[in-house]
C-alpha cells in the first residue's frame, strides 16, 4: 500500500497540488555529492542519539509495514519503555519516529509517551514543529498518546573526543507542537480526500510557489514574463500581486509601487530590451589595476571534520587567483587546496597575503570572500592588519552587474552561473565533473572524512581547482564584458 507520509503531507499544507503530486512521485529527486553528505551525516547523528538511550529497543525494519507490525509487537511488552525508529501506520498514513520513550503520564487510562526529534541541525527551526506535530497525528490516530515532545540538536560547544552526551542540546517544545497538532488534526479528514483524490486541486499563485521544485510546470509553465523574474520582490508584495492576479510584469497596474530595479527588469522584460545604467562607467573606473579575481571554497559539516572545530564550522578549504594587468588577459594564475586531513585556514591566510600583495583592486563575486578574510583577521593577529587591507580593497562583481546591467534572460537572477553564459555565450559550467558549489563541499568532506582512495582523492582535488579556477576566470570574461558594453554605447 501507498501511504500518505510526512513530506506528502506537510507538501500538501504547503499546497494542496504539490501534495498531491508528490503522493504520485511528481516532487524531484534530490541529487548529487552535497544531498549524499547530507544523509549520511544525518544518519551518523541519529545513531550517535541512540547511546543516550542505551535500554532502547529498536524497531526499524526496511519496510513500512513489516516495521509497523513489529513496532506493534514490541508494544505488547509493558517493560519496552524506549523505541528506536518505531514505525506506525494509520488511515492510510505512515510515520517512522527518532525515538519514543513511555513517561508518567496517563490519558484515557493508558501511557503517554514523549517523542524525542532528532536533527542534525544547530538550532531551533519553526519547521521542526510541523515535523513532530505530523508524527503526533499519526500516532494518536494509531491509539498512541504522545503529550511530550523534545527537539534533540547540535550543540555548539562540542568537540570531537568528547562524550556524546555533549553533542546534543535539548529544547522542550510541547506548546508548540501542540499547537500545531491541533491544526493538523483539523484538516485531517480534507487533507486525505484531496491527496488521494483522482483529480488534481487547481493550483493557485502564492508566495511559496517562487521557489516550489515543480513552479515551471505549474503556475510558472507559459507564463513569459512571470513577476518572479522582478528582483528582490518582497513576500508582502508578492501576496498583494497574487491577490490581483498579476502573474505577469505586463499586468502590474502602472501606479503599483515597485522599487526602482524593478521597474527597470519589468521595462527590460515587456520591451524585450537590456539595461546599462550611466553609473556602469565610473563604478569600473573605481577598479584598479592589477586585478586580482578571487574566489574562495569552504565545507560546513553537521560533524567537525578536526579538533576544536564546533559542529557547523565553515572552514575555508581552497582559493583561485588570476592576476591581469589588462583587461582580459590573466598574466599570473595562483591556486591553493587544502590538505584535507587537517585545518588549513593559516595556510590559507598566509598565502593570500603572499599572493594578493598590497596594490590594486581585489574582484570577487559577491560578498563571501570579504567575510572570509575578516574572519581570518580576527583568528591571526599577527595577520591581521594584512587581511583586512585585502579585505577593504574587494569588488564585489555581482553588486556592480546588479545596480547597473540587467538581461531579460537572467530572469531576475545575478548569480554567475546565471549571467555568465549570457554574458559570455560560449561559457558555462556544463563539462566540469564538479560545477556546483555544494557539491565541491561535499566531495571536500568526503576526503576528510576518509571515505575517498588515494587516487579518487587525487583526481577529486584536481577538479575541485578546476571549479574554483572557473569561478575566477568567469569574473575576468565578465569584467572584460561590462567594460566592452560601455564601450559600445559609446560609441
Amino acid at each position: 500500500m501507498s501511504y500518505i507520509n510526512k513530506t506528502i503531507f506537510l507538501n500538501y499544507i504547503a499546497c494542496p497540488t504539490l501534495g498531491w503530486k508528490t503522493k504520485r512521485g511528481g516532487f524531484p529527486r534530490q541529487e548529487g555529492l552535497n544531498n549524499e553528505l547530507l544523509f549520511l551525516e544525518g544518519r551518523k547523528v541519529h545513531k550517535l542519539s541512540y547511546q543516550l538511550f542505551p535500554s532502547a529497543v529498536n524497531a526499524q525494519k526496511r519496510n513500512i509495514d513489516e516495521a509497523a507490525a513489529y513496532t506493534a509487537e514490541i508494544l505488547k511488552n509493558p517493560d519496552n519503555k524506549t523505541l528506536l525508529e518505531a514505525s506506525f501506520v494509520a488511515q492510510g498514513f505512515s510515520v517512522r519516529v527518532d525515538i519514543l520513550e513511555k513517561n508518567s503520564d496517563e490519558y484515557e487510562g493508558k501511557n503517554c509517551w514523549t517523542l524525542y526529534e532528532i536533527k542534525a541541525g544547530g538550532k531551533y527551526k519553526a519547521k521542526y514543529s510541523s515535523d513532530l506535530a505530523y508524527s503526533a497525528m499519526v500516532l494518536l490516530k494509531s491509539g498512541i498518546c504522545a503529550n511530550r515532545f523534545e527537539l534533540k540538536h547540535l550543540s555548539s560547544d562540542y568537540r570531537l573526543g568528547m562524550p556524546v552526551e555533549n553533542l546534543f542540546s535539548s529544547i522542550e517544545c510541547s506548546e508548540k507542537v501542540n499547537a500545531k497538532l491541533k491544526e493538523f488534526l483539523s484538516i485531517f479528514d480534507k487533507a486525505k480526500s484531496e491527496i488521494e483524490s483522482g483529480v488534481m486541486p487547481a493550483p493557485y499563485l502564492k508566495r511559496s510557489c517562487k521557489n516550489c521544485p515543480i513552479f515551471d510546470e505549474c503556475m510558472g509553465k507559459g507564463v513569459e514574463k512571470h513577476i518572479f523574474n522582478l528582483p528582490r520582490l518582497s513576500v508582502l508584495a508578492i501576496d498583494e500581486l497574487t491577490a490581483m492576479g498579476a502573474d505577469a510584469v505586463d499586468k502590474i497596474p502602472q501606479d503599483y509601487e515597485l522599487t526602482e530595479m524593478q521597474k527597470i527588469v519589468r521595462n527590460c522584460m515587456i520591451t524585450n530590451s537590456q539595461y546599462v545604467s550611466e553609473n556602469l562607467k565610473p563604478e569600473l573606473e573605481k577598479i584598479k589595476a592589477p586585478y586580482y579575481y578571487l574566489d574562495f571554497e569552504s565545507v560546513t559539516t553537521v560533524m567537525p571534520l578536526y579538533p576544536n572545530i564546533a559542529p557547523h564550522t565553515q572552514l575555508l578549504t581552497q582559493f583561485s587567483i588570476d592576476k591581469s594587468y589588462r583587461l582580459g588577459e590573466i598574466s599570473k594564475h595562483y591556486e591553493y587546496i587544502a590538505d584535507h586531513s587537517k585545518d588549513c585556514r593559516r595556510k590559507i591566510a598566509e598565502k593570500l597575503v603572499e599572493y594578493l600583495g598590497t596594490e590594486g583592486s581585489i574582484i570577487t563575486y559577491a560578498s563571501f570572500e570579504k567575510i572570509a578574510a575578516s574572519h581570518l583577521a580576527f583568528m591571526f593577529e599577527d595577520l591581521r592588519e594584512a587581511l583586512l587591507k585585502i579585505a577593504g580593497r574587494m569588488v564585489d562583481l555581482e553588486i556592480l552587474v546588479r545596480k547597473n546591467y540587467y538581461n531579460v534572460d537572467f530572469h531576475g537572477r545575478s548569480s554567475i552561473k546565471k549571467v555568465l553564459p549570457v554574458m559570455i555565450k560560449d561559457m558555462n559550467y556544463e563539462g566540469l565533473e564538479i560545477g556546483e558549489g555544494g557539491d565541491a563541499a561535499a566531495a571536500f568532506a568526503f576526503m576528510a572524512m576518509g571515505l575517498y582512495d588515494k587516487e579518487k582523492i587525487e583526481r577529486t582535488k584536481e577538479h575541485l581547482l578546476k571549479y574554483c579556477a572557473q569561478d575566477t576566470f568567469a569574473m575576468v570574461k565578465i569584467h572584460e564584458f561590462l567594460e566592452n558594453k560601455v564601450k559600445t554605447l559609446e560609441v
